[in-house]
């Protein structure tokens, strides 16, 4: 293997080559700043880049590995982290240009997890404006493109954490989920993204103004993008640590009985809203996929799944009086036309009905457990539709709430706040195609063990290796 090529290693591959001491940190991180320059340019992956951080790192990494000292589960891997989480030394910018000075002091918890499991960290991803659209651009750091297709989005708000994986620049990338933030780029781009179950993994920010508000905390978690299973068990051993800043967080065990369950619930179709074609022939082609493995799929609609939107909904009257305040007073205009149609999207909520969604909420959850006792695995489509051409959200206000409204296989997850994983299938002519496993709380085994099986018979097409394809 030449120097040049360590980047189109897997995190696995990695550790294991630095801890038999066959390549050097150094000599990984110096072909994945490479391969970040050759790309990054026409990309926007990344808008926040430390070379000679992540150098000084390596070398600190080296210096471990020769005193044969313990090594982390991500010992020499280079990593990106997404610019809406605190980085210690680093502008906490969130895509805003008035927060291009909030430089953190400390690491989000999630952050400082993969520091401690000895991954380098490469810099930051971008994220649109506030982090609050499905399409990666903003006027402080500018636009992400998705490397299969610049005519596509690249998702959001995960977006540059994506393309970062995708293209090589890192074999993990750290995003945020709210409303199917990493799980839609990992669509659009053809790699895994997870969503952990809320809780598995800490987060606190101190350059934030104060908390979220409920409803934003129970639904929005930190998680992962990498190209293989393998790389995403290791990047949830090392962030699922728990934190005393962070009391969602909660010390459940990871290693569960991994035993592929018999009954897998599909969904190919809903009753209250149109599925792309394609979309639907990739569940299919994933069922079959899965029925050939030994799973019996069976076709069903999660209970209550219409009124997950109406919990979502309350979710949006919650931001109105909050975050999409200072959207109106700071964020992009792209961002404020955005936050404008999601304000009257709940403006029938007040707050008598918001308190009435909310209690709607634990009704939802008792229904999914049930199901999921019923049929432990749930694979669905990340959204209804195939990924939407770039700004598709500024055509006006029907445009965002079709938006809305394709998301919502991804919301629900978020509601209910359920472990979730996007996994990639196939590429089509427009770009990547992917579907999603869902699984009870804490139950990302099961997940990542479908993953395995559906991944296991076609080839890995998740990276990228040229270019960003501009002339597509």
């Amino acid at each position: 293997m030449t120097a040049d090529a360590y980047w189109t290693w897997t995190a696995a591959q990695i550790t294991r080559a630095v801890s038999s001491r066959e390549v050097s940190c150094r000599e990984i991180t110096e072909s994945c700043l490479a391969r970040l320059e050759e790309v990054n340019g026409d990309l926007v992956a990344l808008v926040d880049i430390d070379a000679a951080g992540a150098r000084a790192a390596a070398d600190r990494a080296d210096r471990s590995v020769r005193r044969g000292e313990p090594l982390g589960v991500l010992h020499g891997v280079p990593v990106a982290t997404k610019i809406n989480v605190d980085q210690r030394g680093s502008p906490t910018t969130n895509g805003v240009r008035a927060f291009k000075d909030r430089v953190a002091l400390n690491d989000n918890p999630a952050v400082g997890n993969l520091r401690d499991a000895g991954a380098i960290i490469l810099g930051r991803t971008n994220t649109p404006s506030f982090s609050w659209r499905w399409f990666t651009d903003n006027e402080l750091h500018g636009r992400t493109l998705n490397p299969w297709n610049p005519k596509v989005t690249v998702g959001g708000s995960s977006g540059g954490s994506a393309a970062a994986v995708s293209t090589g620049i890192v074999p993990i990338a750290h995003g945020s989920d709210l409303a199917g933030s990493i799980r839609y780029p990992a669509y659009a781009c053809g790699v895994l993204g997870l969503r952990p179950t809320q809780g598995r993994i800490p987060s606190f920010d101190a350059t934030a103004p104060g908390d979220r508000p409920p409803l934003s905390q129970l639904m929005g978690v930190q998680g992962a993008m990498t190209r293989t299973v393998e790389d995403m068990r290791l990047a949830l051993r090392a962030m699922a640590r728990g934190s005393d800043l962070d009391p969602w967080s909660v010390p459940v065990p990871l290693e569960l009985d991994a035993t592929p369950p018999s009954r897998l619930a599909v969904v190919r179709s809903v009753p209250w809203t149109d599925v792309d074609a394609s979309v639907t022939a990739e569940i299919d082609v994933s069922a079959r996929r899965m029925e050939a493995a030994g799973y019996e799929p069976v076709e069903v609609v999660p209970p209550s799944f219409e009124r997950v939107m109406d919990v979502f909904r309350a979710a949006l009257w919650e931001a109105g009086h909050g975050l999409l305040q200072r959207v109106a007073e700071l964020g992009d205009p792209s961002m404020q036309a955005v936050a404008k149609v999601m304000n009257e999207v709940a403006a029938d909520i007040d707050g008598v009905r918001y308190l009435e969604l909310f209690g709607l909420r634990t009704t939802i959850l008792r229904e999914w457990s049930a199901f999921l006792d019923d049929y432990p695995l749930l694979l669905m489509p990340v959204s209804w539709r195939r990924p939407f051409p770039v700004d598709y959200d500024q055509r006006g206000p029907d445009a965002v709430r079709e938006v809305i409204d394709a998301l919502a296989p991804a919301i629900a997850a978020n509601v209910c706040g359920l472990p979730a994983l996007a996994v990639p299938t196939s590429i089509g002519p427009d770009g990547p195609c992917g579907v999603q496993f869902v699984a009870g709380r804490f139950r990302e085994d099961r997940c990542l063990t479908a993953a395995e099986v559906l991944m296991r018979d076609h080839p890995d097409r998740a990276l990228r290796r040229g270019r960003p394809a501009l002339d597509h």
